[in-house]
């Protein structure tokens, strides 16, 4: 599956025999992950990033989520999809990270607004979430300058190695993007 985003980035599944090239991403940008990143500590060898490429696909074939690699000229270079998706409800959560040579590029601005696309037109969705980490100012700049709209702070909402931290929640309805 691919949902292309211009002519350097595409949005794609994750090919198990891309394992190494998934862990290699990680584990330059480990610390630079990790802060914000729950799972980073996971998997601390190439042939760990298997189980969770197989994890990834089962999701996709199961409509659970729709977890894709970003990929600039062909390079992965992080993670951008759907980590949730509720049919019933008609609404999904977006996640994303990059690897941080890219940051400040606007790839993954342009890899969320394809994804966004995608969700309100091919998958139906009514509602599009993120949440983000209270203190994470620069992914919470994303949904902002997206329009999102932020609906209130989460208490203690996701745990980081040591401590919990607050999470935003932002969401956009589809009428909401119809209008923009």
């Amino acid at each position: 599956m691919r949902i292309p985003v211009n002519r350097e980035i595409e949005l794609r599944t994750v090919a198990v025999a891309e394992f190494e090239s998934v862990f290699s991403a990680v584990d330059q940008n480990r610390a630079h992950l990790r802060e914000w990143l729950p799972w980073v500590d996971a998997s601390k060898s190439a042939r760990g990033y298997l189980d969770v490429i197989k994890y990834w696909q089962h999701d996709i074939d199961s409509g659970a989520g729709l977890p894709m690699g970003v990929y600039f000229k062909g390079e992965f270079i992080g993670m951008c999809g759907f980590n949730t998706i509720d049919h019933q409800s008609k609404r999904a959560q977006i996640g994303y990270w990059i690897s941080k040579e890219f940051e400040g590029r606007g790839v993954v601005r342009k890899a969320v607004e394809s994804l966004i696309d995608y969700g309100f037109s091919q998958l139906e969705l009514n509602r599009i979430e993120i949440i983000c980490g209270v203190e994470n100012k620069r992914s919470r700049k994303l949904p902002e300058s997206l329009d999102f709209t932020e609906e209130g702070v989460m208490k203690e909402y996701e745990f980081l190695y040591d401590h919990f931290h607050d999470c935003v929640l932002y969401r956009m309805l589809k009428s909401e993007y119809d209008n923009k």
